[in-house]
């Protein structure tokens, strides 16, 4: 090896220099000569060779010199001329601060002449560097300057050295801001020893438990977690280092006595050779709190506080699987408002609600054998039956009294409102076998029950249907009515009421049995409903009506528009639109002289699908009349979306017009709200004058109804549209 790859020395004598360089390499302090430093010399002084070796070999990470007393650079050796890059004849001879190693930084040049004046007075130095190696990265030494004495105790030379302490000092770094991280955390950390006590708790577990640091440090686990005892902890230990890892929920103990729900995940760690737990421990009585209340929304109606559909169902499925093994049945009833809607408009949605609350009180009260009152709608409710005799389900007195009860007068903002309920019902195992079976035929009831004249209560009929052989009998003969001819349609004049001359009609199905006789649409339309036959009869009726209509027109009559009724079945049918533009082409009548009358229930089944098949009919040129208006729950912001032409006050407020005030209120709101929103609007049922004199000054124009004329056959209104009036108007 030659002195350039071995670093260089100047004038020195092997004894000192090695002194040096083994007390700055391994640490062993220079100081005055004694008897161990001359047997080494004596020791080296025979292979002056082997000693450079020796200063050069040292590790990569050691640097080492010699300096004058004034400071000059004398000798370096190999990795210390490799950190930098330099050669020996680039730094010795200079000044020490001038060489490369302190180029960094002014204030660790500083530090180094200071800590030379301190080393000429025998004083060591030792502090951290920067330097900058010959890949320009930042590395940290650790450095210390040694006085090295003569013989007679006077400081000749001085002995840099300097471990590249940089790996140390960042892991140290990563260490402090780990340990800064996991004290500052904002979730609860926790070390456990193997014997069950905390070791660590960052400020997060303290603040948790409400302790002071250094009162949770040594604490037992068990104090702490009360189903954490020793047997236990050791169980959980075990477990613990077989797995890894390990989640688990618990409660914990606050230094104030109360208990709090927490949920541990636990890692398993060997630090020192010592088992340690590791856990991050969460605090779930926020977590537990949202739970519970996303439960309750889920579950509850928030206005009324009663269970809504979705728990209704979970009870229901509850309820019928234990029927099942107990052979007892189970009754639904669904409770629809009949007026909701209007009263809503009326007062105002606070109004409405009032209504709810109110409606939910009364029937919570009616339901005194086991039941479930529920919200399940905008305006229907659902009561859930179960008992153990077949008699109490299908007892009329708790329906009646459900009936009486809604049916009684409200106050609501200092007036006095009435509102009615429709009822429909079914029964396991009788008229389905789950949940959803029963749901499904409850509903279908209650349309029945509100299609009938509201303010009644039906039972679903398909049960009874199979057992009933006049019902059966009445089913064969409708299946064969359409072809045999037994159809026929009537039509009731629409009148203006200022001048008497019909301005349109409403086309009503009649069926002529030829051993029955006339039959009334009230027995045969939920039978035709029922078995899906409304669809094809439905079509038959509006084709009937705009061949009739043409008709008319061709002999030089003016009918005005004839109304259809569309039944919900052909109204949920996709190419509905379709059918009827490729219908008024067949039979050759203009679209705007047709219109089709819907009813809300139907429009609310699916608002935009309703109004996506409206505007294709409008588009087209038919015209769009709402049927009994204000019996739904549609109200005036979902009026607003539907592309309509027509609203036709219910007959059920007509009726009552010279005697409730709320129903007066409602038809003056129905008329008053289609002027706003540019509709026309008809009366239907209108039967004395006296109805007829307080619509009209209301500003209703066009009323229907036995005052003007019944439903009459074809013929009829022909005569009637001849004479151009009914004779019998204001």
């Amino acid at each position: 090896m030659t002195d350039k790859h071995r670093g260089s020395r100047k004038g020195i004598r092997p004894l000192k220099f090695l002194q040096s360089i083994l007390g700055a390499a391994f640490d062993v302090r220079v100081s005055r000569p004694h008897k161990e430093h001359f047997n080494i010399s004596r020791m080296l002084r025979e292979d002056d060779q082997h000693v450079c070796e020796v200063m050069d070999r040292l590790s990569p990470s050691v640097f080492a010199g010699l300096l004058t007393v004034n400071g000059v650079l004398t000798y370096a050796n190999k990795a210390a001329l490799d950190a930098i890059g330099a050669r020996a004849e680039d730094v010795l001879g200079r000044p020490f601060d001038a060489t490369p190693w302190w180029g960094f930084s002014d204030q660790s040049r500083q530090r180094l002449r200071d800590a030379i004046r301190a080393a000429g007075q025998g004083h060591t130095s030792r502090f951290d560097v920067l330097i900058l190696d010959r890949n320009g990265r930042v590395r940290t030494m650790d450095f210390t300057l040694h006085p090295v004495y003569d013989d007679k105790g006077n400081v000749t030379y001085m002995v840099p050295s300097a471990r590249d302490i940089t790996e140390r000092r960042q892991a140290e770094r990563e260490l402090r801001l780990t340990q800064f991280a996991v004290d500052h955390a904002r979730g609860a950390m926790f070390q456990i020893d193997a014997d069950g006590r905390v070791r660590y708790a960052n400020r997060a577990a303290c603040d948790m438990l409400g302790y002071a640091r250094e009162d949770l440090t040594g604490r037992l686990l068990s104090d702490i977690d009360p189903t954490m005892t020793e047997g236990v902890w050791r169980e959980h230990l075990h477990e613990l280092k077989a797995q890894g890892s390990a989640r688990l929920e618990s409660l914990a103990r606050r230094s104030d006595g109360g208990l709090i729900p927490i949920e541990v995940t636990a890692t398993y760690i060997e630090y020192e050779g010592e088992p340690v737990s590791f856990s991050y421990v969460d605090d779930l009585t926020a977590r537990r709190a949202s739970e519970e209340r996303i439960h309750y929304l889920t579950r509850f109606d928030g206005l009324t506080r009663l269970p809504n559909r979705t728990a209704l169902h979970e009870r229901l499925e509850q309820a019928i699987e234990s029927a099942q093994l107990s052979n007892s049945p189970v009754a639904l009833q669904i409770v629809g408002l009949d007026r909701l809607g209007l009263v809503n408009d009326a007062l105002g949605h606070a109004g409405g609600d009032e209504v709810l609350r109110a409606i939910a009180e009364r029937l919570s009260a009616c339901a005194e054998i086991p039941a479930t009152v529920a919200r399940i709608g905008g305006d229907e409710f659902a009561i859930m039956y179960t008992t153990d005799t077949q008699q109490d389900l299908h007892a009329e007195y708790w329906t009646q009294r459900i009936l009486e009860s809604v049916s009684e007068p409200l106050r609501i903002n200092d007036q006095e409102i009435c509102v009615t309920c429709s009822i429909g019902s079914a029964a396991y195992p009788f008229d389905g076998a789950d949940s959803g079976e029963l749901f499904k035929n409850a509903t279908s009831a209650l349309r029945r029950a509100k299609g009938r004249g509201r303010n009644m209560h039906l039972a679903y009929a398909s049960a009874a249907a199979n057992r009933d052989p006049e019902r059966l009998a009445l089913e064969l003969a409708l299946r064969g009515a359409l072809k045999h001819g037994e159809f026929s349609v009537y039509y009731q004049p629409r009148i203006d009421v200022d001048s008497g001359a019909p301005v349109g009609a409403e086309a009503l199905l009649r069926w002529h049995h030829p051993h029955m006789g006339m039959i009334s649409p009230a027995r045969f339309i939920p039978v035709a409903e029922e078995t899906g036959l409304i669809e094809s009869i439905g079509e038959w009726v509006l084709r009937a009506a705009c061949e009739q209509n043409r008709l008319w027109r061709e002999s030089g009559l003016m009918p005005g528009r004839i109304g259809v009724n569309l039944s919900a079945r052909q109204f949920r049918h996709a190419d509905l639109a379709l059918r009827v533009v490729q219908l008024l082409k067949e039979t050759g009548l203009d679209p705007q002289h047709l219109e089709l009358e819907l009813t809300e229930s139907m429009l609310m089944e699916d608002v935009d699908t309703a109004v996506a098949t409206m505007t294709c009919l409008k588009d087209y040129g038919v015209s769009i009349a709402v049927d009994d208006f204000g019996t739904g729950y549609s109200g005036l912001s979902y009026l607003k979306r539907f592309p309509i032409d027509t609203l036709k006050i219910d007959q059920s407020f007509v009726r009552e017009i010279t005697s409730d005030p709320a129903s007066a209120a409602i038809a003056d709101a129905i008329i008053a709200m289609a002027q706003r929103l540019n509709l026309d609007v008809i009366a239907e049922g209108v039967e004395t004058p006296e109805q007829c004199r307080l619509l009209r000054e209301s500003g209703c124009r066009y009323m229907q109804g036995y005052l003007f004329a019944r439903p009459v056959p074809t013929e009829d209104l022909t005569k009637l549209l001849r004479v151009g009036h009914v004779g019998r108007h204001l």
